[in-house]
């Protein structure tokens, strides 16, 4: 039988975390905001090792062209807090 208490510290434990789904979805969406260009894919996620920020790689379509598959796309490196907020980018 589990104790309240560890009931407790598992459920703090899981509000912490940052929820992904979201985390991107406003990365995401800032970016498309700040930068006014087309989202294209989301490339990588991780932790930046310097500031402990989540660290969303992305690219973003920079120029159309036909056929699509000669669109000029850029890489983004994007620092975010955990619900997602965009604190840099480069």
């Amino acid at each position: 039988m589990v104790s309240d208490m560890a009931k407790s510290e598992k459920s703090m434990e899981k509000s912490e975390k940052p929820d992904m789904k979201k985390l991107l979805e406003n990365v995401k969406k800032g970016m498309v905001d700040l930068t006014s260009l087309k989202f294209s894919t989301i490339v990588g996620v991780g932790m930046d090792e310097e500031t402990h920020a989540q660290k969303v790689t992305l690219e973003l379509v920079e120029r159309n062209a036909i056929p699509d598959s000669m669109d000029l796309l850029g890489i983004y490196e994007v620092l975010a807090d955990g619900p997602g907020t965009i604190r840099s980018f480069t």
